[in-house]
């Protein structure tokens, strides 16, 4: 690349330099070669005027351009590529007067002819009227010289020698492994060979039995039909008991969070029962929902599984006084109040933002309410053993009732002293 940049103007012979060295670098009918809006031009100079004009031959045909870069070349370079073009489009029309020359040999010559090689060295071997001259005749040399024709043949020729090996059409078969399927007909009924558009090769349907012993992939179904299915079993007496389960695939873009993207359901009779994953408001789950509905007199009732690890639905647990023993009133409940904090977080393992208790602060007052359960991986890679985890509602509620209750007694302890205390001021 030459020093400095050209100012080229469309329809002007006339170029401008910055930062140039004309007189230095060009000479008359040396070129410049600059690209303008992606197209490289080569233009030709007839004046060089000083380090920061030039005159070109004819004016300048592209677009107006200023800051350009170029390249001298000089004449001289321009010659010897003009001088190789020549050598080389002689040396290529040479070899094509060989090649013909050499076909021509080839094809008319008799007994041995000479080619010429692109390079100039010469090859020596036999025309095409010596080749089939020699071949004439080869039949009836040697073993087979009595043989001139198919017919002559006694026996069959081998497998080995190109033939069949038998006189008969199954023995033949035998000799080239061919099995019976050879001799069945094309068809669809039993002892006939499957088409490659045989129907039956596209649909498993009517199978019995047997193994898959690698992945299946299943289309998605049209319309929110299943894509998979089990049917509803029989009920004994030669009907079916409506308990089918399918497998849902969303088939066609829906923008909305919260609908499904894929259901696993199953019904019993006018009831139902799903559970499937949600979209969120991009390429993430908003969550996991599971609903039954008992039947079609009831309404769908659905316990929802955030990503943020929080769980939303009618949750009731068992807390019957006939199933418990050990009962016992939470002790100091005010004091152990005071050894829990209620605190916000935010998780190492999801992004959720949680609230509640610290599980081992909980773990000092009630050790029975914490359990541990196995190994959590952070976001970060590294691994947590044994997570604590804490019975929250089961802690607050008790703790909370007993301290209200215990508070509610100094309240009523504290207005009976100030009760007596006013009584006494009266007196």
């Amino acid at each position: 690349m030459s020093a400095g940049t050209l100012t080229l103007t469309n329809g002007s012979a006339i170029v401008g330099g910055s930062g140039t060295s004309f007189t230095t670098e060009l000479a008359v009918g040396d070129f410049i070669v600059s690209t303008v809006g992606g197209v490289p031009y080569t233009l030709p100079v007839k004046t060089v005027d000083s380090d920061t004009q030039l005159i070109l031959v004819s004016n300048f045909t592209g677009p107006t351009q200023s800051g350009a870069a170029w390249s001298a070349v000089p004449r001289v370079a321009l010659n010897m590529v003009t001088a190789a073009l020549v050598a080389q489009s002689a040396e290529a029309l040479r070899g094509l007067n060989y090649d013909k020359q050499n076909w021509q040999s080839i094809f008319s010559g008799t007994g041995n002819v000479t080619v010429t090689l692109p390079d100039g060295t010469t090859w020596t071997g036999p025309a095409w009227n010596s080749i089939t001259t020699s071949l004439s005749g080869k039949a009836a040399k040697g073993a087979n010289r009595d043989i001139t024709s198919l017919s002559g043949l006694t026996t069959a020729l081998s497998v080995e020698q190109g033939g069949t090996g038998s006189t008969t059409v199954s023995g033949a078969r035998t000799n080239l492994g061919l099995g019976n399927s050879s001799t069945r007909d094309v068809g669809t009924a039993a002892g006939t060979v499957a088409a490659g558009n045989d129907s039956r090769l596209n649909s498993v349907d009517q199978k019995a039995g047997g193994k898959i012993t690698s992945p299946i992939t299943v289309q998605p179904g049209v319309g929110g039909n299943p894509g998979f299915a089990i049917s509803s079993g029989d009920n004994g007496g030669g009907g079916l008991m409506n308990n089918g389960i399918s497998l849902i695939v969303a088939n066609g873009y829906n923008p909305n969070t919260g609908n499904y993207v894929n259901i696993l359901r199953g019904t019993w009779y006018t009831g139902e029962w799903t559970f499937g994953g949600a979209r969120g408001g991009g390429a993430n789950f908003d969550n996991v929902t599971l609903g039954l509905k008992g039947s079609d007199q009831e309404g769908l009732v659905a316990w929802v599984f955030h990503s943020n690890g929080a769980a939303t639905g009618n949750w009731v647990t068992a807390s019957d006084k006939r199933i418990k023993e050990n009962v016992t009133v939470i002790a100091e409940p005010l004091m152990k109040m005071q050894q829990l904090r209620g605190v916000e977080w935010d998780r190492l393992d999801t992004p959720a933002h949680g609230y509640g208790f610290i599980a081992q602060e909980v773990e000092k007052v009630f050790p029975e309410a914490v359990k541990s359960y196995g190994k959590t991986t952070l976001r970060d890679g590294s691994e947590i053993e044994d997570v604590k985890s804490v019975d929250t509602f089961g802690v607050a509620a008790a703790l909370h009732h007993e301290a209200i209750l215990a508070l509610m007694d100094e309240v009523s302890c504290i207005k009976r002293l100030i009760k007596e205390l006013h009584v006494g001021a009266l007196d």
